[in-house]
């Protein structure tokens, strides 16, 4: 039996500190992999021939890669996901997207011609699947699509529980400590030491001048469009919370 690290790369979810904690851990046997494509997606099957073509490959990460986990003979694919909150992680969008402009992606033209409330604004009138409850069609569905569901909502909840290394942006330490404690039996080079890279989430701030900055750039009914639009998510994400907790608290002390 073959064990995997699956690190399912949701944008702006601390994605690129776990990306290094990966490679320091596994070195050669660690690949980040996407496609030119800003909507490409990995198939299984795509998976499965980067995975046979490197037989030592034991993490992998993708922005492309798609829930649920694959379940196929001779592997162990252990997904490792973070998520956000979802206010703060439209503003940290915005402020990426503002310092690394996107060719040609009509996020990235909103970032970088309007101001944050405008641009909050216009993601509701002209792509409000962007983020309508983001996360959850991402862990029920695999693709941001259609306006979720209840249904949706549940499955995405499942899906987090069952998460074999889950982590919350604001709660990044204890996520980080629960998932190598959990971890290290399969994966023993596994060292998730290290702090948050490439974040845009301020020096010295806290989650909630964070969102409040959201709150003041945006007129009233946009903020509560805003709130109205990521009620599950937020919700998620506060579910997501309790289980790292949990998680880090099974942890002996040392």
């Amino acid at each position: 039996m073959r064990f995997v690290i699956l690190h399912y790369h949701f944008l702006k979810s601390a994605g690129m500190a776990i990306e290094d904690m990966l490679r320091r851990s596994f070195e050669k046997n660690y690949a980040s992999i996407d496609t030119p494509d800003r909507d490409g997606h990995m198939s299984t099957e795509a998976l499965l021939s980067l995975l046979n073509g490197n037989p030592h490959l034991k993490a992998v990460s993708s922005h492309q890669i798609r829930y649920p986990v694959p379940q196929v003979r001779g592997f162990l694919f252990f997904d490792l996901c973070f998520l956000r909150d979802p206010i703060d992680r439209i503003r940290s969008i915005y402020d990426y997207f503002r310092d690394k402009p996107g060719a040609g992606d009509p996020v990235s033209d909103f970032a970088n011609t309007l101001t944050l409330g405008e641009f909050m604004a216009a993601l509701i009138k002209e792509m409000p699947w962007y983020i309508h409850d983001a996360q959850v069609n991402l862990l029920a569905n695999g693709i941001v699509n259609d306006s979720p569901s209840v249904q949706d909502f549940d499955r995405a909840a499942a899906q987090m529980l069952r998460t074999s290394f889950l982590g919350v942006v604001d709660r990044f330490e204890e996520s980080m400590i629960g998932g190598q404690y959990f971890l290290q039996p399969a994966f023993p080079e596994l060292a998730c030491w290290g702090v948050p890279t490439n974040t845009t989430a301020g020096v010295g701030s806290t989650l909630e001048k964070r969102k409040a900055l959201v709150r003041e750039a945006c007129d009233s009914r946009t903020y509560s469009e805003l709130l109205r639009l990521n009620a599950m998510d937020s919700k998620l994400v506060d579910m997501a919370r309790a289980e790292v907790e949990r998680r880090f608290r099974c942890v002996p002390p040392s």
